[in-house]
């Protein structure tokens, strides 16, 4: 069994390798420098196109098999795709309606939530300070632990009204996103294959048709697969969390479950978001350290479950993606499009593993993304 593994790890590497062994000519790679560029560019500055496109793919790529059986029941594409975008807007609706007092109550006490942090690290410092008054590595440790700013007793200040302002702009921008994204989705739910079978139309072999359609079919069953997947691993992950917080006595514990299972789609960074807006929520709530701390913990506790355990369990070796190109694909299009592109990042890299693992020319590609 060992060496088995051996022999398919040495056949990927053997591919990969080969990547490389093609002559490069200099000016072939100017060219190709130039139009990478000159996409990098075109897709920043057309963000608010490219984005709702993408997502409206994505979402196409976990509905599309739904609306197909629909149709199989005799129910018209146009009527399924209605409504199964009219329930996800209804809910998306409800649940910003059900949620903007609790988040709008967060963001009004942010100032405190920061001076109380501010507060319990200075204390936490000082306990330090004169329980090790011995040494000087200890006292410049526990400064490099706490923080310079509570060492040098300076406040964090943050303006309310810059906050709420910054947080309107991006709700709208989102707003007009998910606008644009649903109508974009309905568009591509009712004519479902249309521009695939345009493509058939113009492949000269019969051969070469097969091949598309057999592609074309695993690809859909694949990503369909890991969409559905991730959805429901993070959405229990988020109930999971909100219980876990009620039980401790963190108000809004539905607040904080959205936001973690929402923010997981973007793994390492998501989870990080999350247990620091938490953790900053604990600090506002609680009074002893312990209790401020078993919040965070707990939600910590549970991403490290669920990364390490549950998914992989799930996937399999067949999703596994490297660690260092999921951080690579977070940093590239969190860079391009913010917290959309994080959102975006892991579901765009599966879509790219998928496609290469099913074209026999892009393999190596495909393995190379892979553990």
């Amino acid at each position: 069994m060992a060496q088995t593994h051996q022999d398919n790890q040495e056949s990927s590497d053997q591919d990969v390798m080969r990547l490389f062994e093609r002559p490069i000519q200099v000016r072939s790679f100017i060219m190709t420098a130039i139009l990478v560029l000159l996409t990098l560019y075109t897709l920043y500055f057309a963000r608010f196109i490219f984005i709702p496109v993408a997502l409206a793919l994505i979402f196409n790529l976990l509905l599309g098999p739904l609306v197909t059986r629909m149709q199989r029941w005799y129910i018209p594409r146009w009527i399924s795709a209605m409504l199964l975008i009219g329930s996800f807007a209804a809910i998306v609706i409800y649940g910003c309606y059900t949620l903007m007092g609790p988040a709008q109550y967060w963001i009004k006490h942010a100032p405190e939530a920061f001076t109380s942090f501010d507060e319990k690290t200075t204390q936490l410092q000082q306990q330090i300070q004169e329980m090790n008054e011995s040494t000087e590595k200890t006292k410049e440790a526990a400064t490099k632990m706490i923080g310079k700013a509570a060492n040098q007793g300076q406040t964090i200040s943050i303006n309310e009204q810059s906050l709420r302002d910054q947080i309107v702009t991006n709700l709208q921008w989102s707003g007009g996103i998910l606008f644009m994204t649903l109508i974009m989705l309905y568009f591509m739910l009712c004519g479902r294959g249309f521009v695939f079978r345009k493509l058939l139309i113009m492949t000269r072999t019969g051969r070469s048709r097969r091949n598309a359609v057999r592609i074309v079919r695993h690809l859909q069953s694949d990503i369909s697969r890991y969409l559905l997947t991730v959805t429901v691993i993070n959405t229990l992950l988020g109930i999971s969390a909100g219980l876990v917080l009620w039980l401790l006595g963190l108000s809004d514990p539905v607040l904080w479950g959205v936001l973690v299972g929402v923010l997981n789609f973007a793994p390492y960074a998501g989870a990080a978001i999350s247990l620091a807006a938490i953790t900053l929520a604990s600090f506002a709530t609680f009074d002893t350290l312990g209790h401020v701390l078993a919040a965070p913990a707990a939600v910590f506790a549970l991403n490290v479950l669920e990364g390490n355990f549950v998914t992989p369990a799930v996937h399999g070796q067949r999703f596994e993606m490297s660690p260092l190109m999921v951080f690579f694909a977070l940093f590239f299009w969190g860079w391009l499009w913010g917290v959309a592109g994080m959102l975006m990042a892991v579901p765009l890299l599966v879509v790219c593993k998928v496609t290469f693992d099913h074209i026999e020319e892009l393999r190596p590609l495909g393995r190379l993304l892979g553990r």
